[in-house]
């Protein structure tokens, strides 16, 4: 691995060192279910770790019972680090004025590569997904109550509390995860009689090169139980809530006068912009939620096929309006076979 920046070696250091959980309260959404059998997914960004990241933080929901959990996190690091890969668009439009010469990548994805900066410089004792694996699998099963309850007893929850998790800021993991389950973006999905249900997640380039997606899928056997949509760009400062930790460290290799930004975060003043700018008939998140809705109770091969037969998806998908529609169910797809 090529050696890193001051700030670079500064962050694995602090994976050690712990971090102060900070939230970003999101947006509207599906209620919650009133039907115990149906999954819903929520989604949160949340600042569980430090000031040099944030994360997207999933969980997939029956009642108030946690059934499945993913995070992961997006930091900037040098460009050309080697073994890592940014997200996408990235040396296109998305990334155009990031100062520093930094690219912005997924720790989830570069896990090898980011794990071996971590043994390397922070003297970590194993992999990150390792430990958020643990994290994740700890809190199935129980309501953002009982995780809550849990934190409030235990300081440090690595390892005496969950076991196989060793990162320094595991209680503010766990709290990311209580918060997502109460305060998350809801989604609902379709009912599902068993508790089995698996996350999936990638990072997309479904519409144009100014943006990337985070795609995540909640898949019941072969079919999908739910699905969200959230994308990620920068955008001028004015009437806009940047990420978690844009304040701070993690905004300093923001292009100047900009701020990053989740649409769904920041759904109402976007499709402003959209219908301003794009002549947009409606919000985003209308589309969006139309999209998920038709992806529900499917599986990769029903939705590759309605792709393969119609070159406009706003055809077959009842209430999507977006031009890239095709790209956004192209991205649900793909997480299913990831």
């Amino acid at each position: 691995m090529n050696k890193l920046g001051r700030k670079i070696v500064t962050l694995a250091a602090a994976i050690l060192m712990g971090g102060s959980v900070a939230t970003f309260s999101a947006v509207g959404g599906a209620k919650a279910a009133t039907d115990n059998n149906q999954v819903v997914l929520k989604q949160l960004d949340t600042a569980p770790h430090g000031k040099q990241a944030f994360a997207v933080t999933t969980v997939a929901m029956k009642g108030d019972k946690i059934v499945a959990a993913y995070i992961d996190e997006f930091q900037f690091v040098k460009k050309g680090t080697d073994g890592m890969t940014p997200v996408p668009n990235s040396t296109k439009g998305f990334a155009k004025g990031v100062k520093n010469k930094q690219m912005l990548i997924s720790k989830a994805t570069n896990d090898e590569a980011y794990s071996g900066l971590m043994k390397k410089e922070a003297k970590a004792t194993q992999g990150r997904l390792q430990s958020l694996d643990a994290i994740e699998k700890y809190a199935v099963g129980k309501t953002a109550k009982q995780l809550n309850a849990a934190l409030a007893k235990n300081k440090k929850m690595q390892d005496k509390v969950i076991s196989g998790a060793t990162l320094a800021s595991t209680n503010g993991y766990v709290k990311s995860i209580a918060q997502t389950a109460t305060k998350g973006y809801a989604t609902a999905g379709t009912d599902v009689t068993d508790d089995n249900i698996t996350l999936k997640q990638v990072e997309a380039a479904p519409h144009g090169t100014d943006s990337f997606a985070v795609t995540t899928v909640a898949m019941s056997g072969d079919k999908v139980a739910a699905a969200s949509i959230d994308e990620f760009q920068f955008v001028d400062k004015k009437g806009f809530t940047g990420v978690p930790n844009s304040k701070s460290d993690f905004g300093k290799a923001y292009p100047k006068g900009k701020v990053l930004i989740s649409k769904q975060v920041n759904d109402k003043a976007y499709s402003a912009l959209m219908k301003k700018m794009g002549k947009a008939k409606q919000d985003r998140m209308t589309s969006v939620n139309a999209i998920t809705k038709y992806a529900a109770g499917k599986t990769a091969d029903q939705l590759k096929s309605d792709l393969n037969a119609h070159s406009k998806m706003t055809d077959v998908v009842s209430g999507a309006t977006l031009e890239d529609t095709n790209g956004y169910v192209q991205s649900i797809v793909d997480a299913i076979n990831k």
